[in-house]
């Protein structure tokens, strides 16, 4: 994904950068940096070789800026001879201040900046900071420095984290990269939306508007000790998730020319890979039932060779983390090539492939996920295509208002479910202690449970390495129920609705198999022989998929933990994947 890094010291610090290379190069091809050699400030381009080595400069410099993408379009920027910026994200307004400004509607991001900054007049780089912050659209961060004034750097998140950290030899490194830091940098400190941070040759300091700069306040770096990315992953959903709710009632989640579309829509196309094909299965519901729109599923690896015909009122929907996903890029162009009218990336990279072929983009902005297995990522998909469904609900008017209103209240009260949720840990930690040993295992649920079983049985394969299999439930009797005996977990998601029944109906035909049942409930049910319970929180019902998920998603995480896995980086598997 795209990354963006400065470094500063006493001392040459190109050296360092050719250390990080491995680590922020990793899935990347273009390198783009700006230093200073002797008394030229100029930019230099790379291509990177895969994978990434160490390489040697031959030029020496005491601070640098630098970017890393797969296109090449992130790219630092010299305006003027005065200002070097870098910045990284997705400004919807772009085109709008772009003419404002008097530039080319295709500048760079960081020729905007630049010319914004420089149009402030002779003012501290912090005050122009200020100035202009507001004025932007969208998610994104930036690094610059006035050349005037080469011992200070600023780094700023509108939206996109930013991390600073401290290293050996007075040097100081900010990059977008948690894990870069994580593994490099102590003391550190998280940038924050909002936050103007100065840092340099002197201690890094916390910008004011009107008022002098306040020490910047430095933690030890505890991610050293993080036994595993993805459990510190699973767990940061407590906070992720409700930030991407407090940013949808404040109006700044969807973009307005993608707002003025959604009245006019027939259909949705919803295309993905993986986890995030999931994630697209369970949003169908809602685009069904909120939104009230036709609604089809394609796996973007079987999407892109069918001979398809879009409707001119359909948006085809792209899901993809990484925003690179070979197949799914494919699939959008592939529609494109059809006369597809509309296309609508989601992902959580900005400035990634699928940002730049679509017409429309959306971020999950919950930063950067280093696990391989897509947890924080893949519920931050599921809310963003949740409150995407609500907007169209409410701009269509095909759904009763009391029915949206009534979801948008699950919203407020989703974070302290995540929480009760993670609070059972105990007692899936138990489940994963009985669980383990067994080679296979089944995962089942009805209606929007189905896909959540799918990628609960996925997580199972992909990290524990135990072969799960994802059943909606009342297909169990067509052959499936033949292989239930004593030897084979089932683990059921049943929250208490108007399905509950029905499913409590498949659960007798599997104890009355011998089956062992581990069921995930908000019911009033006990615990019995062969009828394991946890009690999930209530008060959810279109919402209810993320608890569950998260609660299958430490199930996973434990049993794979348990039979000694190697839990970040999964065998045989890659963040970005090739075409399949």
């Amino acid at each position: 994904m795209p990354e963006i890094i400065a470094l500063i010291a006493p001392q040459n610090v190109m050296p360092t950068l050719a250390e990080t290379l491995p680590v922020l190069g990793a899935h990347d091809s273009q390198l783009a940096i700006v230093h200073c050699s002797g008394d030229e400030t100029k930019i230099q381009r790379l291509s990177l070789e895969a994978p990434v080595q160490k390489i040697t400069f031959k030029e020496a410099s005491r601070w640098l800026m630098a970017a890393f993408s797969n296109s090449g379009a992130i790219v630092p920027f010299l305006y003027q001879g005065k200002l070097s910026i870098c910045a990284l994200g997705a400004c919807n307004n772009h085109q709008q201040l772009a003419q404002e400004y008097q530039l080319s509607p295709g500048c760079s991001l960081s020729n905007l900046i630049g010319a914004m900054l420089a149009q402030q007049g002779d003012v501290a780089l912090s005050d122009a900071i200020t100035a202009i912050s507001g004025k932007f659209a969208g998610d994104i961060a930036f690094i610059c420095q006035n050349h005037q004034q080469p011992q200070h750097v600023y780094a700023v998140n509108l939206g996109i984290p930013l991390y600073l950290g401290l290293e050996p030899g007075l040097r100081q490194i900010c990059s977008s990269s948690a894990q870069l830091i994580r593994q490099r940098a102590n003391p550190v400190h998280e940038i924050t939306r909002g936050e103007i941070v100065r840092f340099g040759l002197s201690s890094p300091v916390l910008c004011h508007p009107q008022a002098d700069p306040s020490p910047l306040s430095m933690a030890p770096n505890s991610g050293l000790h993080v036994p595993h990315h993805m459990l510190e992953e699973i767990q940061n959903q407590a906070l992720t998730l409700p930030a991407q709710v407090d940013k949808y009632f404040a109006g700044t989640v969807f973009p307005a020319p993608l707002l003025a579309k959604l009245s006019a829509l027939q259909s949705i196309t919803l295309l993905a890979s993986g986890s995030s094909f999931h994630a697209a299965m369970i949003a169908s519901y809602w685009f069904e039932s909120l939104a009230g729109l036709k609604t089809q599923v394609e796996l973007a690896s079987e999407y892109r060779f069918r001979d398809i015909h879009p409707h001119h009122q359909e948006l085809i929907i792209a899901i993809s983390q990484s925003g690179e996903t070979a197949d799914t890029v494919e699939a959008i162009r592939h529609a494109q090539q059809k006369g597809s009218p509309h296309s609508l990336a989601l992902c959580n990279t900005p400035a990634s492939t699928l940002t730049t072929i679509t017409d429309f983009c959306i971020l999950t902005n919950i930063g950067e996920e280093l696990s391989v297995s897509s947890t924080k990522s893949f519920t931050a998909q599921l809310l963003l295509l949740f409150q995407l469904a609500l907007t169209i609900g409410k701009s269509n008017k095909l759904t009763p208002a009391n029915r949206l209103a009534s979801a948008e209240e699950e919203m407020r009260r989703l974070g302290a479910c995540i929480q009760s949720t993670l609070e059972q840990t105990k007692a899936l930690r138990r489940w994963a202690g009985e669980i383990h040993t067994q080679t296979n295992l089944f995962v089942i649920g009805r209606h929007a449970m189905y896909p959540v079983a799918l990628e609960g049985a996925f997580k199972f394969k992909e990290v524990a390495y135990q072969y799960a299999l994802g059943y909606a439930a009342g297909e169990l009797k067509h052959g499936p129920i033949a292989l239930i005996d004593e030897n084979l977990p089932v683990i059921a998601c049943l929250p208490w609705n108007e399905h509950a029944e029905r499913m409590l109906s498949n659960l007798h035909d599997i104890r009355s198999n011998r089956g062992n049942l581990y069921v995930l409930s908000d019911g009033n049910l006990a615990s019995s022989e062969r009828f394991n319970v946890i009690h999930m929180p209530g008060g959810l019902k279109e919402l209810a998929p993320i608890c569950y998920i998260v609660a299958l998603q430490l199930l996973a995480y434990y049993s794979a933990m348990l039979r000694g896995n190697v839990i970040d980086t999964p065998r045989n598997l890659a963040k970005t994947q090739v075409l399949s």
